[in-house]
């Protein structure tokens, strides 16, 4: 009981500052479905959206993308198991009119209505329905806006957030190089694929994006007279700043979790080791030594560890280190060639890359390094990136051809691509932007 009490306290929370209309004492009977102590996925069937008869055919068109949209989010958040009703039952979802017998009879828990309402302003009304106790949840009213597709990924995360606590990551990018003749130029790509968008066009090389936490800075690396620095890209002045040039190789930037430190690989005082600095480039100190290399720097979601590649061994491995560069311990020691680690915002998996019979795979491994798994098989798969709920893993791989962006699920399952260029390397996903 006291479990349910608090779900109830934080349903209403959610709610409030979501702006989502509460119905007496609807989100504690629901606490009831979604309290338990196994996670299991909510069954959720998403009626077809309510519009007038006379509704124009191209605000038709988009009600429905947004729809798809929707039910393409939730279907990937792997939270949800969407139920698609058989297209010859009609079942009512109009609001006092819910055929809750109907409903309940494809499975669903939850059911999910909207209707179009075409005024001053044109509003969408978001509803969610427990099937079982057969009351409504909550709704939303949604105004409409040229950017359908940010509308519907906001919903989405909304929906995720209202029903099961968590954060959503469909109002989230990915950046990445971008193949542009012989240069690599900066870009990002909506999370699905969709509103790709070139940042720089300067030529040359850039190169190993990665998220400042709150998304307003990339830092990345490219060359200038012939020295590769670390620059950092301002996402709302699209402008760039140099945050490191030491002589030699300056690459691999990693942001810590609070966004206050950059890690990264730097070769002025000979080999290439890993640094701490500040997020402006300053207070630059040398955690490793020795005549190896080490790079590619992630960090712990606490902050208080990274991994990294070091040959100290003869071969690439990842480790583990404390940010102060004490308690280096091995965390792979299965195969010959292992890069990339990116370690998963939950804390529980680093993903990592390693050569398997003369191509690129990618593995996971807990963190004591005791259990790895394959995740990929086909062709070269190679620089993984965890999203923010650490539920998905964005990666480059050749396998169709040109090396292309393409996401999977934590376990390797649902393996799709997303990008069709000409080149796209080196993901990197951004935390939740909340557009």
């Amino acid at each position: 009981m006291k479990k349910i009490f608090r779900y109830f306290l934080v349903l209403l929370f959610l709610m409030l500052i979501f702006g989502w209309q509460k119905i007496k004492a609807q989100s504690e009977i629901w606490a009831k479905i979604t309290a338990g102590a196994t996670r299991q996925r909510i069954r959720l069937a998403i009626a077809d959206f309510y519009t007038e008869v006379n509704t124009p055919q191209s605000l038709l068109d988009n009600i429905l993308e947004i729809r798809n949209v929707i039910i393409d989010d939730l279907e990937f958040s792997l939270y949800f198991d969407v139920i698609r009703p058989d297209s010859t039952k009609k079942f009512s979802a109009i609001d006092k009119k819910i055929d809750y017998q109907g409903w309940q009879s494809t499975g669903a828990q939850v059911l999910l209505a909207a209707d179009l309402q075409i005024k001053k302003r044109t509003n969408l009304t978001i509803r969610l329905y427990d099937l079982f106790t057969r009351k409504q949840i909550g709704s939303k009213n949604y105004e409409l806006t040229d950017n359908y597709r940010a509308l519907s990924h906001r919903i989405a995360d909304e929906v995720i957030k209202i029903l099961t606590g968590e954060d959503g990551i469909n109002q989230t990018q990915i950046a990445f190089s971008l193949r542009k003749g012989n240069a690599k130029e900066l870009a990002i790509v909506d999370y699905d694929g969709y509103n790709l968008k070139q940042l720089t066009d300067a030529g040359g090389l850039k190169l190993f994006p990665d998220w400042s936490h709150n998304g307003q800075k990339i830092a990345f690396c490219s060359y200038a007279n012939n020295n590769l620095n670390i620059y950092t890209y301002d996402t709302k002045r699209a402008t760039i700043d140099l945050i490191v040039d030491k002589y030699g190789l300056n690459t691999t930037p990693a942001y810590s979790p609070d966004g206050k430190l950059i890690a990264a690989s730097l070769s002025f005082e000979g080999n290439s080791d890993i640094y701490l600095m500040n997020a402006d480039g300053k207070n630059l100190r040398r955690l490793t030594f020795g005549n190896s290399i080490e790079i590619s720097p992630t960090w712990s979601p606490s902050g208080q560890e990274i991994a990294f590649v070091s040959d100290r061994t003869g071969t690439p491995q990842i480790y583990i280190m404390n940010i102060d560069g004490t308690n280096v311990r091995r965390l792979t020691f299965e195969g010959a060639y292992n890069t990339s680690p990116a370690w998963s915002p939950r804390g529980d998996l680093i993903a990592y890359v390693s050569r398997v019979g003369g191509n690129h795979q990618i593995f996971v491994s807990d963190i004591t390094g005791t259990n790895q798994v394959q995740l990929t098989h086909i062709r070269n798969n190679e620089e993984p990136s965890w999203s923010p709920d650490g539920l998905h893993i964005v990666f480059s791989s050749n396998r169709d051809g040109n090396n292309e962006l393409y996401l999977m699920h934590w376990n390797g399952s649902g393996q799709r691509k997303i990008t069709n260029t000409a080149g796209a390397f080196s993901p990197a996903w951004s935390p939740r932007l909340g557009r």
